[in-house]
């Protein structure tokens, strides 16, 4: 088995440890060039995100504007005409609307509120920033210049932008000029709720800080820097700024390399973890198959035994070369004890193909535990004084009542310790058997002056097919499976099997059986019989 497990751990290393180890790191260095294309992105989605907020202002402003400035000459004449229009044709953060009619060397100004209501100037300032705005169209108008009606702006006034338009009558000669002034802080606000619900459409899972105007900062505190556009239309020297308040383009990138990271180091853990666990199975499995080849080889040899013993006596008996009672005797009782072994072995193994297929049954009765134990031993004992065995039977503490108990199989359980203690004594085959009842339980401890079991192997003696690695298990044979069918057994009762071990110095295997209340004992009065098998050979 070690041979085994070096040859496929040189196996693993180069079909699958160093291919996997290429992988990870392979995917290690893709990831890193992902996170750089990740920040490249995310800017570049910022960016194409920010170009398209500041086209839909431009084109908002643009539209609404040349709706509210087409105006054709005969309107220009009708002061009541003009307030209608310019109140059904509304334009973003307009403060004033105003209509310029030219009068040979003359003309004639008209201002309005946004609602469309004739208003006089505030202040000299919209006075004179519609004088600067107009006075080309005054010099087209002079000359009698054509022109055609597109919408221009004025921004040479920073605090009074104006959108305007030619009037040109049918001709295309300029007669008047519409137009309209606008309001910063107005547009500022209702440039931030147009963006604002652009980017909630776009990133609607990101929390976004918005900034308009010729004021955002380069540099922001933490690093997240805005990602900015020019307006292109009008407040051409503001910016549209936009950036993620919880993380910038670097950190989200940063973020997304941990969480792949994560996830390839997981799956290949995960891998490895498959691997090692497929690599146990295979290991489980041929020593299981091993231990299997030993179980045959072992109760080959453990029925070739009594049955050779059995029938080379049988033989001198049927041929008369005996003739002596004493001796007569003697035969028969090694033919006795070795067909009691043999018995023993052939349960252990029906028991054991029972419980491997679940149809092991029980039939439980109200029963002395004391005198089942004490009646055991000495069926036991009775073939094995000659060969030096002494087992000595006591019980300490108040007789236990009757308990509901299958006699045969907890029979079988004392045999097989019984016979396990036997095996691996030594040379000094004193066994001690004691039962105590304490505490609503029952405790049948089977001590030995033995070899002895190492502590790592003592949660390994219940496997099938076990056997402990010391050097006398080599030279007794057995099957493998008793201590198997003992924790079997007492679970099945409800119990549990202790075990205290040292080494060179003997073990003890404890029985702990609870004592059950008067209902479960007169439920068990009426036991359910089992059909399998020959009640000859059945032990539980």
């Amino acid at each position: 088995m070690r041979r085994l497990f070096r040859r496929s751990i040189f196996w693993l290393l180069p079909v699958v440890i160093i291919p996997l180890g290429a992988l990870v790191y392979m995917q290690y260095g893709f990831l890193r060039a992902l996170e750089q294309k990740t920040v490249s992105a995310e800017q570049n989605s910022l960016r194409n995100a920010i170009e398209t907020v500041t086209a839909d202002v431009d084109d908002r402003f643009r539209d609404d504007a040349d709706e509210a400035l087409s105006l054709s000459h005969v309107q220009l004449l009708s002061v009541g005409t003009l307030g209608k229009h310019f109140r059904e044709h509304p334009v973003p953060a307009a403060k004033l609307f105003f209509a310029l009619r030219f009068q040979g060397d003359s003309y004639k100004t008209v201002f309005f509120n946004p609602n469309g209501i004739e208003r006089k100037p505030v202040d000299w300032g919209e006075t004179e920033a519609v004088k600067l705005a107009t006075v080309a169209w005054h010099v087209a108008h002079k000359w009698d210049r054509v022109a055609q009606p597109a919408l221009q702006v004025d921004e040479r006034d920073r605090n009074h932008r104006i959108i305007l338009r030619p009037v040109v009558d049918q001709s295309m000669h300029v007669v008047g000029v519409a137009g309209v002034m606008l309001d910063e802080r107005m547009a500022r606000e209702k440039i931030k709720i147009i963006a604002a619900n652009r980017f909630k459409v776009r990133f609607p899972k990101r929390d976004m800080s918005l900034r308009v105007g010729d004021d955002i900062p380069q540099k922001t505190p933490g690093g997240r820097d805005y990602v900015t556009q020019n307006l292109g239309f009008v407040f051409t020297n503001w910016r549209v700024g936009v950036r993620d308040i919880c993380a910038s383009p670097e950190e989200l990138a940063a973020s997304a390399f941990r969480s792949n990271i994560t996830w390839t180091g997981g799956a290949f853990f995960v891998l490895l973890g498959a691997i090692g666990l497929a690599g146990g199975s295979v290991a489980r499995q041929m020593r299981l198959s091993q231990m299997k080849s030993d179980f045959v080889s072992n109760v080959s040899h453990e029925l070739r035994t009594p049955l050779s013993s059995i029938r080379v006596f049988g033989e001198y008996m049927r041929l008369g070369r005996v003739t002596k009672e004493d001796k007569i005797r003697e035969y028969g009782e090694y033919i006795e004890a070795e067909s009691r072994r043999l018995t023993q072995l052939i349960n252990n193994i029906l028991d054991f193909s029972k419980i491997e297929s679940a149809e092991k049954k029980y039939r439980f009765c109200p029963t002395d535990i004391v005198e089942l134990v004490e009646q055991t031993v000495a069926g036991f004992e009775m073939p094995l004084r000659e060969s030096g065995v002494s087992i000595a039977f006591a019980h300490r503490g108040r007789r236990p009542p009757l308990m509901p108990l299958d006699k045969d199989a907890l029979g079988q359980v004392l045999m097989n310790l019984l016979d396990n203690a036997v095996k691996y004594s030594n040379e000094r085959k004193d066994i001690d058997v004691m039962v105590t009842s304490v505490a609503g339980e029952v405790r049948i401890a089977v001590r030995d002056r033995g070899i002895g079991i190492p502590p790592p192997e003592r949660k390994k003696i219940f496997e099938k097919f076990y056997r402990v690695g010391s050097g006398l298990v080599h030279d007794v044979k057995g099957s493998g499976l008793g201590l198997s069918i003992v924790q079997h057994v007492v679970q099945a009762h409800g119990g549990h099997v202790e075990v205290e071990s040292i080494v060179g110095e003997g073990s003890a295997f404890t029985i702990v059986l609870p004592v059950a209340s008067p209902d479960v004992l007169s439920a068990a009065k009426d036991p359910v019989p089992d059909p399998a098998g020959d009640p000859s050979l059945r032990s539980g």
